[in-house]
């Protein structure tokens, strides 16, 4: 990719600091800010071809914040300008020790990251708008389960102290209240979830392959959906593996320090804890690692880092449905069993 003006762009809530130059005159920075909103990213796009023409030859780069750089991509998208959005700790490691921060520094800094490290960019691509809002329904079900969690949780322990006091039998009624309303708000995020996925013959026919896999449930599956994009996040399961936690990393230096391989805990934790959940069903009732579970637990494996092989396991096999389009057939090992007998 031959970009030769990097534009980095450092997002908050009302507005976006962006910093611009070109390869060959790095010490010539021009620095401006702009309100984020549609019009204001017209108004860098103006600001930036005042400078150089060529759009072409432009990489704008920035952190990818969710909400706030949603707005970016849909402009950018339509001007036909090259957008790439990393990840913030990405960028953050790569600048070495700061004394200072703030806004222009981190928008150079972004800029500065583009021109780098251009062999690893990654443009951004738009999403189906079914994804977004079915990433956007997910989420509003989680803040749910927080919120029940956290009420739920005080009103127990509450009542398991001051059994006889009428306050606390007022706040576990008005809980029990909530939380019966909140049950029901989850039911229905649940059913326009799975209307939005019928509506979308591709993610259906996805869901389907996935939640084929034994162990692997509707919620797991929607979630694979939206952390993945429909599965163009990542090149192969190796790499959807370390996202969701499930692959061991040594840590060795010398002589002194020689442990044993661990699991990161950069990872997708909400991911990680779902496909335990499925390890756990898929050891119960899916023969062949039923089998495996047991034989590496006789052999005096750690039952957590088997269910851990077992969650890679299921990994592996949710991206070979999904490559080869063909559903997970639930007796090919009994079958080869019994041909093998």
């Amino acid at each position: 990719m031959k970009k030769k003006v990097f534009i980095g762009l450092d997002y908050s809530k009302l507005t976006v600091d962006a910093t611009c130059f070109h390869i060959d005159n790095k010490e010539n920075v021009e620095y401006a800010q702009f309100e984020n909103t549609e019009e204001g990213f017209i108004s860098l796009i103006e600001w930036v071809r005042k400078l150089y023409k060529d759009t072409d030859l432009w990489l704008v780069c920035g952190e990818y914040t969710g909400i706030y750089s949603m707005t970016s991509t849909y402009v950018f998208n339509d001007k036909g300008i090259d957008l790439w959005l990393e990840n913030p700790s990405q960028i953050k490691l790569s600048c070495g020790v700061r004394r200072e921060k703030n806004d222009k520094l981190d928008s150079y800094d972004i800029a500065m990251y583009a021109a780098r490290f251009t062999e690893r960019v990654r443009l951004y691509k738009p999403k189906s708008d079914h994804l977004i809002r079915l990433r956007d329904l997910v989420r509003f079900k989680d803040r749910l389960t927080k919120t029940k969690v956290a009420l739920q949780v005080p009103a127990k322990e509450s009542k398991s102290v001051r059994k006889t006091c009428t306050d606390t039998k007022y706040i576990c009624d008005t809980t029990d209240s909530f939380c019966s309303n909140i049950d029901k708000q989850i039911k229905e995020i649940e059913k326009r979830m799975m209307l939005l996925l019928k509506t979308d013959p591709e993610l259906k026919q996805m869901y389907k392959l996935i939640t084929s896999v034994v162990g692997v449930g509707m919620q797991t599956a929607i979630y694979l959906l939206i952390h993945t994009w429909g599965f163009e996040a990542f090149d192969n399961p190796r790499q959807l593996a370390c996202y969701c936690g499930v692959v061991p990393f040594s840590k060795q230096s010398g002589t002194s320090l020689k442990g044993k391989a661990h699991v990161s805990k950069i990872a997708n934790r909400k991911l990680k804890s779902l496909l335990h959940m499925c390890a756990l069903n898929a050891v119960r009732y899916d023969p062949q690692l039923k089998l495996y579970y047991q034989k590496k637990v006789e052999e005096g494996k750690h039952k957590m880092k088997v269910l851990n092989n077992v969650r890679n396991k299921l990994i592996h096999r949710i991206y070979a449905v999904i490559t080869t389009g063909q559903e997970y057939d639930k007796n090919y090992y009994q079958n080869n069993m019994n041909i093998a007998a």
